[in-house]
């Protein structure tokens, strides 16, 4: 029978895994020139399916911006998978974690901003409240772990 300690650390080990294969496959149609306009396509379309507002998803047409979101969809993958580097010693590597936290968190800022600024298609509020969940629980499981003595204070 797993200890509560165990069945927190297995939790927390799941929400791990889910975030940074969520940051993979939402970011790997990003990467590369010849399928990043279908993916923007498909969430323009999703977010008029859904009705969520704002203003469609236009295509991109010059080599900067193109390149912006090639290298964007690159970094997120390879946050990804860094997340999932912690996955295998989040006790060990939980400053990778709640660094990714506060990312997350700051993204979810910027994604309210260019909701209200530039009205942009809302589908990307459901990414940003995602990881706003996913950063909430990751803060929730060092603070849990850490009143049960799995993983020191990371400032002393």
């Amino acid at each position: 029978m797993k200890s509560d300690k165990e069945k927190t650390l297995s939790s927390f080990k799941k929400l791990i895994l889910f975030s940074g294969l969520f940051n993979i496959i939402f970011a790997a149609p990003l990467i590369l020139p010849f399928t990043f306009r279908r993916y923007l396509d498909l969430l323009s379309f999703l977010n008029s399916i859904f009705n969520f507002g704002g203003v469609p998803v236009s295509p991109v047409n010059d080599g900067i911006h193109a390149l912006l979101i090639n290298t964007a969809g690159i970094d997120l993958a390879l946050i990804g998978s860094i997340v999932l580097y912690a996955y295998f010693d989040p006790e060990n590597r939980v400053g990778i974690l709640l660094l990714n936290a506060i990312g997350r968190t700051l993204f979810f800022f910027v994604i309210i901003y260019y909701c209200f600024e530039y009205d942009i298609a809302r589908i990307t509020l459901a990414f940003g409240v995602l990881d706003l969940f996913i950063s909430s629980g990751f803060v929730f499981f060092y603070f849990r772990l850490r009143s049960t003595g799995r993983i020191s204070e990371i400032v002393n």
